[in-house]
């Protein structure tokens, strides 16, 4: 029987160069979930809830997300929101509906909690 032999095509510079640009403009929700989650435990663990810090805590949180999104170097416009509240045994209810590119853009919600508060950071990162 004849068999037909197809030859190995190895990438090209320009073939890594492609692909590197293109991941460059996928959100990766693993990576910002991990960012997330490291600065809502830095900032809110160990602490136990009190209204007065409240305002610090959640200007924290969403400005070391931003420097930290920032410094992974993407074309993204970030939007960051957070939402902090005592846990009294009440449900907090969230929606969220988004218009965009459903191939590079997304979005990241993270639930931190301790004994007496919890805190839902969510991030939104826009192609540019």
């Amino acid at each position: 029987p004849f068999r037909r032999h197809c030859p190995l095509r190895l990438p090209s510079s320009q073939d890594m160069d492609e692909r590197d640009n293109e991941e460059q403009h996928v959100f990766i929700a693993e990576e910002v979930q991990s960012i997330i989650e490291k600065v809502c435990k830095a900032c809110l663990a160990e602490q136990g809830f009190l209204h007065s810090k409240i305002g610090q805590w959640t200007a924290t949180i969403v400005e070391n997300c931003l420097k930290e999104l920032s410094a992974i170097n993407k074309p993204f416009k970030y939007v960051v929101t957070t939402t902090l509240t005592q846990k009294t045994g009440a449900s907090v209810q969230t929606a969220t509906s988004q218009y965009w590119d459903a191939v590079n853009d997304n979005y990241v919600a993270y639930k931190y909690e301790n004994e007496q508060m919890q805190c839902l950071t969510t991030v939104y990162g826009v192609s540019i």
